[in-house]
């Protein structure tokens, strides 16, 4: 095979998909309830440590509401694709 249908076909097979990703329907974000176990700030960003259905999520970012979190409260979670955000903490 010449070197740049070799070429050729690779970059047809890439474009393929990355298309076949970008027109996917999005799934539905999930919505979750943890408990608060860690908070601490970094640059001025809250970050929250979250037990959540026997899992320990660390360093999730929050709300802005969310920043005043204590230990042991329980909180609301969202995740949408690969990404967990704490938004609201369940008085």
């Amino acid at each position: 095979m010449d070197h740049d249908v070799y070429h050729a076909r690779d970059t047809g097979a890439t474009l393929a998909q990355t298309l076949s990703h970008a027109l996917a329907v999005p799934r539905a974000p999930a919505i979750s309830y943890g408990t608060v176990t860690t908070i601490r700030t970094v640059d001025n960003h809250t970050r929250i440590t979250v037990q959540t259905a026997g899992a320990t999520l660390t360093d999730l970012p929050c709300a802005t509401t969310c920043a005043n979190a204590k230990t042991g409260d329980r909180c609301l979670l969202i995740t949408a694709d690969h990404l967990t955000t704490v938004i609201a903490i369940i008085a």
